[in-house]
């Protein structure tokens, strides 16, 4: 998550009563040690103002570990009674959609947990470059193609951000990645998909990273 990608999240949730929202599910919300060492802004930006303005953040991932408050399979069956018995009043559904093969099974189980007239607000990549987490099917959809894919709920608001990030500032960090894309350059026969992701990301040296940001509303009781 993006620093200008946490604001945005705080800034819609904030202009709603706090009862409307709370709980907020994170799903995929890796460790404690990740939102606040790792991606430090997603604390500071996110989820400490949630917690001062009386806004309980349930913290869920697949795995165990510390600051994770439920462990479940999102898209497991088994797992739904309990995550509907928590009865979360919005979700963040954030940069997960380009890791899941069916990312409308995970639209759809997003609108089955949620109480019914709750809010999932979704967030996933619209112009970056490949990422294994442990994979990325390269989904990076509009905002009206995100907007099929979570119907029937409906669209509260849909954009794409600029986050004023790049590979640039990656380069600019570590200087010597340009040479592994001068060395591979020449060669693209010898993984010729490699070579094609080393290209494309010097895309982003000139251009900034963006990402489709949307709130929908689920169908009512």
């Amino acid at each position: 998550m993006f620093k200008a990608e946490a604001r945005w999240l705080y800034k819609q949730i904030a202009a709603l009563p706090a009862e409307q929202v709370t709980p907020v599910l994170n799903i995929g919300s890796s460790t404690q040690h990740f939102r606040e060492v790792e991606q430090p802004w997603t604390s500071q930006e996110l989820f400490a103002p949630l917690r001062a303005s009386g806004i309980r953040v349930i913290h869920l991932d697949f795995r165990e570990g510390d600051g994770i408050d439920v462990r479940a399979d999102i898209l497991g069956d088994e797992d739904v009674p309990r995550l509907k018995a928590l009865r979360a009043n919005s979700i963040l559904c954030c940069n997960i959609l380009e890791h899941v093969r069916e990312p409308e099974r995970l639209a759809a189980r997003c609108l089955q947990i949620v109480q019914p007239g709750g809010l999932v607000f979704v967030t996933v990549p619209f112009s970056y470059p490949y990422h294994r987490d442990p994979i990325d099917t390269m989904y990076r959809p509009s905002p009206e193609e995100l907007a099929k894919l979570f119907a029937p709920a409906r669209m509260v608001r849909g954009e794409v951000l600029d986050v004023e990030e790049s590979y640039r500032d990656k380069i600019r960090q570590r200087p010597w990645i340009l040479l592994r894309h001068a060395l591979r350059a020449p060669i693209p026969f010898v993984d010729r998909e490699k070579w094609r992701r080393s290209m494309r990301k010097l895309y982003w040296l000139k251009h900034n990273y963006e990402v489709t940001a949307a709130v929908f509303r689920a169908p009512g009781a």
